[in-house]
């Protein structure tokens, strides 16, 4: 690994750093293994050197972004160093003869360091590892390249989060995926230098930290076009209650004015956790079964309405659910849901108490394949912030009420209602029992101000209208409101109907 000078940056996130950091010259450890990944053979390759921070100043989330150095006139005399191999940032690329393999420089991927699963061979990122993040905000990066070469610096880096003082060092793990031939190992890459310049990263507390999957101890990141979150708001762990099926709040933590959390998970009430292995499964498992849930964290305002929820990403953008469960198990099998045509690939290594488990969903409407990995506790995640999409909120009546009707008559209810999301404009009401009707059939929700990030209140009244031939019956009413075909908003009530 070598540094070229620091990078002057205008973008959006990064700044530039204020001097040089300098490179141990020995890497601490160097890590390689090889596993099989969609049918290719993958060499990983992984070193971490000591970075000290020899600038003068305090740094803040250190980036260190590979860079690809071209040569600009041809002539080689006049470079301070020499250019990178043609659109990558590595250079000096040999076998282990010593030959050139230069050729091979664009199959390198730059990654996060990673650790391999022995029981079943597969790779998955190192808890200790240096972050490294795609999709960086690097447009308008002014870099100062050597001599006789220009530089183009990467939207990509490796993330030394939080603090770095002056003349402190810490270690980077830098990584690499290579594909190889295993039949020839005579072609395998087996040197090469990759160049880099440095960074500091404001975004960096965004990233997310490694905590306890029991723990949620960070700061909020919005979804690209999500809307900020309003001054006050809360956060609230919910489980499903067993008799209702609606979700019950355990316990609630205030949200910062800049969106940071602090909240340890509650051990979920015994009536919520249900079986893991709902299902026809294949394979193995250290128990006949485990009973678990995972929490929903639900964002409200002030004023009680909800505006989203949180979840977990890891560095990859893949989701990652905290799974409560009741015993150790470890599960190596497919566990599949007729009715839903839906298959659970699993790889789970799970221990009693909260767990991270990485979930990737692959297919389409007809079958659908949801790999679920653990991921070792202390793992980097992002808490992701998703504002709830359009929908309508019945305050009142409250959900489950009792509504009595006659055959051939109707009753008038008022309603207290939330739009938000940024719902306006006409939606229609149904029921989904024949013989009751609801009148009007149709609102016009008035218009938001502003992003609408505290939901508007409506009140209105509705009336209920029964057929007269509508026989007597006790049971569900379903409300629902609609909005171009797509539901806003449901509520229930609990109906009697008596004949005349």
């Amino acid at each position: 690994m070598q540094r070229v000078s620091p990078a002057t940056l205008s973008a959006q996130a990064l700044n530039a750093g204020p001097g040089d950091v300098q490179l141990g010259a020995q890497p601490i450890t160097t890590v390689t293994f090889l596993t099989r990944r969609g049918g290719v053979d993958v060499r990983h390759i992984s070193t971490s050197f000591l970075v000290t921070n020899t600038t003068g100043a305090d740094l803040a989330n250190l980036t260190l972004l590979p860079v690809i150095l071209s040569d600009t006139d041809g002539d080689p005399g006049n470079n301070a160093t020499a250019p990178t191999v043609a659109g990558t940032p590595y250079r000096r690329l040999r076998l282990f003869d010593g030959q050139d393999a230069s050729a091979q420089a664009g199959k390198l991927r730059a990654t996060s360091a990673q650790q391999v699963d022995l029981t079943i061979g597969q790779p998955s990122l190192h808890p200790q590892a240096t972050p490294f993040l795609r999709g960086l905000p690097v447009s308008g990066v002014q870099a100062a390249a050597p001599a006789g070469l220009s530089m183009t610096v990467m939207p990509e880096g490796w993330l030394v989060a939080g603090p770095l003082a002056r003349g402190a060092s810490v270690p980077v793990t830098f990584a690499v995926d290579l594909p190889v031939d295993t039949e020839k190992p005579d072609t395998q890459v087996y040197s090469f230098s990759l160049m880099f310049t440095t960074a500091q990263d404001v975004t960096g507390s965004a990233v997310g930290r490694p905590t306890p999957a029991d723990r949620l101890d960070g700061q909020l990141s919005v979804q690209p076009g999500g809307l900020s979150l309003p001054l006050n708001s809360r956060l609230e762990e919910q489980y499903p209650d067993p008799g209702t099926g609606e979700r019950v709040t355990v316990q609630t933590t205030p949200i910062t004015a800049d969106g940071q959390v602090n909240l340890t998970l509650s051990t979920p009430p015994t009536g919520a956790l249900s079986s893991l292995f709902d299902c026809d499964f294949t394979g193995n498992r250290s128990q006949p079964d485990a009973l678990g849930v995972t929490s929903r964290l639900q964002v409200f305002s002030a004023q009680g309405d909800p505006l989203g929820t949180v979840s977990d990403t890891d560095l990859t953008s893949s989701p990652v659910n905290r799974l409560y469960v009741d015993r150790d198990i470890r599960v190596q099998g497919t566990c599949y849901v007729p009715d839903l045509n839906l298959t659970y690939q699993d790889h789970l290594d799970l221990k009693r108490g909260w767990n991270f488990v990485q979930q990737r969903t692959a297919g389409g409407a007809d079958a659908i394949t949801v790999t679920r990995t653990s991921v070792p506790d202390g793992s980097w995640t992002r808490l992701t912030y998703a504002p709830q999409g359009p929908w309508v909120q019945v305050i009142s009546p409250a959900w489950g009420s009792d509504l009595t009707l006659r055959a051939g008559q109707s009753v008038s209810v008022p309603f207290d209602l939330r739009q938000g999301g940024g719902v306006s404009g006409p939606v229609t009401l149904e029921t989904d029992l024949p013989g009751v009707t609801v009148l009007p059939s149709g609102l016009t929700l008035p218009g938001l101000n502003g992003q609408a990030l505290t939901p508007a209140a409506l009140q209105t009244q509705l009336t209920f209208q029964a057929a007269g031939d509508l026989p007597d019956s006790d049971g569900p009413l379903t409300l629902t409101f609609r909005q171009n075909g797509a539901v806003v908003g449901r509520t229930v009530f609990h109906l009697s109907v008596l004949s005349r």
